[in-house]
């Protein structure tokens, strides 16, 4: 049987931390982070969102120490994979069928040993959010790739970057970035019956609405079960934001957005991407 995965795909400060913190209550999901880090975590040894090493953290240990490679093979796999992933490969990968044959010896490797030690759930939840990494992962034979793409209003994404937390960047750089990404996945969803797209707005006021059309795409059983809880528990992830510090998080709107962009800017970042804006449904 193929093994199950959950993709969320988008740009980042979409939101994707909170939904795969909340689809990761669910008992037969395990949300694992935004696993095209995990390489890098390994090899530079750094910390789970448990605030503990990964050799050293209960979840990941288990797997780590099975992957039976040296140091070098490890460094050499992160650098073929991180290579891969790029942004730019996306339109040859939006338009090949071939399968990436060493890619995926790789990744399926690191996903089976996730499995082995997660034997009661059904999906990993991997929240890497790269586009290039999806369409490399849909090929595998030995899994059964589901996409979410998150989208965001342009202006919300803006004042995410905004904040002096993290990576930041300029609204012109962030428009940019936003309208290449949401291109490209907005084609992705529209010709991949595996993706299904969900705006982050949508999921923050209407989540169990959002969380039942994500079920059906996903074919769950007894979907709404761990659900009856307005804290979420942070799992053992790989990368994410700042939220992965927290113990718990909770679902909040946030449009601080109206507040921190004056009013002429908020029309003029709305029209630097008015085709996407449009597409998904945004108004000024």
């Amino acid at each position: 049987m193929k093994k199950k995965v959950v993709y969320l795909l988008g740009a980042g400060r979409s939101g994707t931390t909170i939904m795969a913190t909340v689809l990761g209550g669910n008992p037969q999901i395990v949300t694992i982070g935004e696993m095209h880090q995990f390489l890098d975590h390994v090899v530079e040894d750094k910390n789970c969102s448990c605030g503990v090493k990964m050799i050293d953290c209960t979840f990941w240990q288990r797997i780590i120490s099975q992957l039976n490679i040296s140091p070098e093979e490890l460094k050499d796999w992160c650098l073929k994979s991180n290579n891969k992933e790029k942004h730019r490969n996306i339109p040859y990968l939006m338009s090949s069928q071939k399968e990436d044959i060493e890619y995926l010896n790789i990744h399926e490797t690191i996903f089976n040993l996730i499995y082995s030690c997660t034997s009661n759930s059904k999906y990993l939840l991997d929240s890497s959010k790269y586009i290039a990494r999806y369409l490399l992962l849909r090929k595998s034979k030995q899994m059964s790739v589901k996409g979410i793409f998150v989208v965001r209003d342009v202006r919300g994404v803006i004042n995410s970057f905004m904040k002096k937390v993290q990576t930041s960047r300029s609204p012109i750089s962030t428009i940019f970035y936003y309208t290449l990404i949401n291109f490209f996945g907005q084609i992705v969803c529209w010709s991949d019956k595996n993706v299904i797209k969900v705006r982050y707005e949508d999921f923050v006021e209407n989540t169990n609405d959002v969380l039942e059309m994500i079920y059906k795409h996903l074919e769950m059983d007894d979907s709404t079960k761990g659900y009856n809880s307005e804290e979420f528990e942070i799992p053992h992830i790989v990368g994410g934001n700042r939220l992965k510090h927290q113990s718990k998080i909770t679902i909040r709107k946030d449009e601080k957005w109206k507040e921190n962009i004056v009013r002429h800017k908020q029309f003029l970042y709305y029209f630097l991407t008015f085709p996407l804006m449009v597409v998904n449904k945004y108004k000024l």
